[in-house]
């Protein structure tokens, strides 16, 4: 093997004219750029022609700079920095290497062709990011690229143009699928790839046409067209939509949608997002001038939100939503997060936050879809300002309000005399604090007063101020031990806690109920001083609460275990709650929940409510997870609440939902709600996934029933993944947000880590 280093000409020019400066030549620049910018050739055999030409045979290597060329045979002219190959030819650049029969190159500029050639492109950037959304871990991966062409164009150090050429992201021993092209443009320094007259093949089959597309090897962001999806509904038929990305800057982007509804006809969807540091926003528009099911025209959607950052403290939103009609959801939507909707919130406001002062404004309406019984009081316009100071000794606490309560129009017709009363409402409540804290328990004495002022319209009541003062104290005291279980070391905990109240009787039957409802006791309603949401009511009261909390923590300071059990006594019957018999029991129900962490991958959870009086389960909702690794996760739940006064409100539901391998590359998604008092499924939610390797192909059935409508809907997804190009079929990010949503915790298949998935391939 015979080697040269071949400096270019102007170095050997400006080395000849300071050979009187002998130590420039070993100056540390000096050395660096030869090192850097020196040709290396070395072969076999080495043949020099006229002093300027060099011929390099069996196992012929180049290098310059980050180039690596290795060939049968290079030919390399010093003065014009061109060479040419024989026989088997590979190129080594930064990220790419390249493989063809023949080669000529310039590498001066990068520019030269390459025939029969065959690739492997590695993203410049390729980082994968992960993030948690809603509960599950989303990673973004990068993938490599491989192909092949029978002819590439080098046009400068990070371009290319490949003819005829097909790329993929599938191993080399496997063609799945390819994206074949006429004419491809590839910037390795971008990471973008832009091709024309392009046909995508899956399995030999071609499954999709596009005269030009244009996509990112990283996943970053282009304008152009997206991948179209489809899918079919029972009520809407079959559904397709192509959306064109507008990439407007790094903070803005858009996309246009064209849908076309089988039974509908067509639609179109336009997005429109922005962030900047000090405020965002999400602007949507849906419009369909006709609708050939339903005969409705110009049927339409709206939301339009914005949040902004002011200095000082100072902020403020809105958040705009409305339909043309009542069914627009329930006929036109496929996720039942977005058919279920009721109330379509239409709200502004403004926000300050200081150390002391915080101030609130805000405009509250709702476009209601259903009927009045459903329709919440418009607030038109609500003010809060609250202020709290921490002194050492004890702490000043302010709640203020004023509330214009409206009704919308729209139910007029129907509302009874309760529902018509509107008017204001003013709300002042001042309160001191005097804690005592320890590192062995804790004494919250707390005194304060509610004052309320009415200015109401359509009542007999006209104008009513209500002043109620309110005492309570809070302790608790804090236990614990070191203790050995099962060969394991923990520290338990005990942790006794008493709630006293004390709120005097104030009539306030006469008022009405703007935004307030009495609140379920559970085991955080058990430590309010009011029972009622919202202002309209104040309950009386003179009674304790009692708790005791015990935990198992181990070395890790993880908690293991943990129970709860919590009573209320009352010492006086409630008069605010009429004359029933809850309000003349001496005690409440009987509070208890249990958490358990057994193990990394299992968690279980219980919470009842038991009536001692009656002897009678009222409430209980038993949980389960059990997730030993990503791709399997099961999730159980049974809740019940029995209603004593009003069976209406019973609720015995039942729910499953889980991801797990199947085996053979296949994974299964599914979600059972089933409602055991009417003997009714809610919900039945069912797919599969097969991991292709390079590719994802998902099938999703759900049957939801609706609240908007009588009849459930029944829904069909289908999905193929290209890894690095992008899914055909139903709107991947819909379809992933509808799965993290009706399956906590789920991954889909390139969301789970290759260990995992290749445990799954037999």
């Amino acid at each position: 093997m015979f080697r040269k280093t071949i400096p270019p000409l102007w170095l050997l020019l400006l080395l000849l004219s300071h050979l009187s400066s002998a130590a420039d030549l070993v100056s540390e620049k000096q050395s660096t750029e030869i090192s850097q910018e020196s040709v290396e050739i070395e072969g076999d055999n080495l043949e020099t022609l006229l002093d300027r030409k060099m011929k390099a045979k069996g196992n012929a290597i180049l290098k310059k700079g980050n180039k690596t060329i290795k060939a049968e045979v290079i030919e390399y002219d010093e003065i014009s920095e061109k060479l040419t190959t024989t026989g088997n030819t590979n190129i080594d650049l930064e990220n790419s290497r390249l493989t063809g029969s023949k080669l000529t190159y310039k590498l001066s500029d990068g520019t030269g062709r390459m025939d029969d050639a065959t690739f492997n492109f590695t993203p410049d950037n390729k980082q994968e990011k992960s993030s948690i959304k809603n509960g599950s871990l989303i990673t973004k991966r990068i993938y490599d690229y491989r192909g092949s062409a029978k002819t590439i164009f080098f046009e400068g150090e990070d371009k290319k143009r490949l003819e005829r050429s097909k790329i993929t992201t599938c191993e080399a021993d496997s063609d799945d699928w390819y994206l074949k092209s006429g004419n491809m443009e590839v910037n390795t320094k971008t990471d973008r790839v832009k091709a024309s007259n392009t046909v995508v093949e899956f399995k030999g089959l071609p499954v999709l046409y596009t005269p030009y597309i244009n996509f990112s090897l990283n996943q970053n962001r282009k304008s152009g067209f997206l991948s179209p999806t489809f899918g079919t509904t029972t009520k809407s038929g079959f559904d397709f939509q192509i959306p064109y990305y507008f990439n407007l800057s790094p903070n803005m982007d858009a996309t246009l949608t064209a849908r076309y509804l089988g039974k509908r006809g067509p639609q179109a969807d336009g997005e429109f997002r922005y962030l900047e540091e000090n405020y965002s926003g999400k602007n949507q528009v849906q419009f369909m001038n006709h609708d050939e099911a339903s005969g409705k025209d110009n049927r339409y959607f709206v939301k339009l939100e914005h949040q902004h950052k002011f200095n000082n403290g100072w902020s403020a939103s809105y958040n705009y939503q409305k339909v043309s009609d009542d069914a627009y959801f329930s006929d036109l939507a496929t996720m039942i997060q977005v058919t279920s909707v009721v109330n379509l919130p239409q709200r502004a406001n403004i926000n300050y936050s200081g150390d002391t002062w915080k101030f609130n404004a805000l405009t509250e309406k709702y476009q209601t879809l259903t009927n009045a019984s459903n329709s919440p009081y418009q607030r038109l316009p609500q003010l809060d300002l609250t202020a709290k100071k921490d002194y050492d000794s004890f702490i000043l606490d302010l709640k203020s309000q004023w509330v214009y309560f409206d009704r919308d129009e729209k139910f007029t017709s129907t509302y009874t005399d309760t529902q018509k009363i509107t008017g204001s409402r003013l709300s002042l409540t001042p309160s001191i604090s005097v804690p005592f804290t320890e590192t062995y328990g804790y004494i919250k004495p707390k005194l304060s007063t509610n004052i309320r002022s009415y200015n109401l319209n359509n009542s007999e009541v006209g104008n009513k101020d209500i002043i109620t003062p309110i005492l309570s104290i809070d302790s608790g005291m804090y236990f614990d031990r070191k203790i050995n279980f099962l060969n394991q070391n923990f520290t338990n905990t005990l942790e006794p806690r008493l709630f006293y109240v004390y709120i005097p009787y104030k009539d306030q039957s006469s008022l009405p109920l703007f935004d307030t409802g009495l609140a379920d006791l559970n085991m955080q309603t058990l430590f309010f001083e009011n029972q009622y949401n919202g202002q309209d009511r104040i309950n009386d009261a003179n009674q304790l609460t009692a708790a005791l909390t015990s935990k198992f923590i181990d070395k890790n300071g993880k908690e293991r275990l943990s129970g709860i059990i919590a009573q209320r006594y009352y010492f006086e019957d409630r008069r605010i709650f009429g004359a029933d018999l809850e309000a003349k029991k001496a005690n409440s129900d009987i509070f208890m929940g249990a958490t358990a962490r057994l193990a990394n991958s299992l968690n279980l959870d219980a919470m009842f409510q038991y009536d001692p009086t009656s002897r009678t389960m009222l409430r209980s909702t038993v949980s389960s997870r059990y997730n030993p690794e990503p791709g399997k996760m099961l999730n159980l739940s049974y809740r019940m609440i029995d209603n004593v006064s009003d069976d209406t409100q019973d609720l015995k539901v039942f729910n499953a939902a889980g991801q797990w391998p199947l085996g053979n590359r296949f994974y299964s998604i599914g979600r059972y709600n089933y409602d055991l008092k009417t003997s009714q499924t809610i919900e039945v939610l069912g797919g599969i996934e097969y991991d292709g390797g390079c590719w994802v192909a998902r099938t999703i059935f759900d049957r939801i029933s609706l609240p908007t409508s009588p009849q459930p809907n029944y829904t069909f997804f289908i999905q193929l993944e290209l890894n690095g190009l992008g899914a055909l079929g139903s709107d991947a990010n819909k379809l992933n947000n509808f799965l993290y949503r009706n399956v906590p915790g789920v991954r889909t298949v390139n969301q789970i880590p290759d260990v995992n998935r290749q445990a799954n391939f037999n």
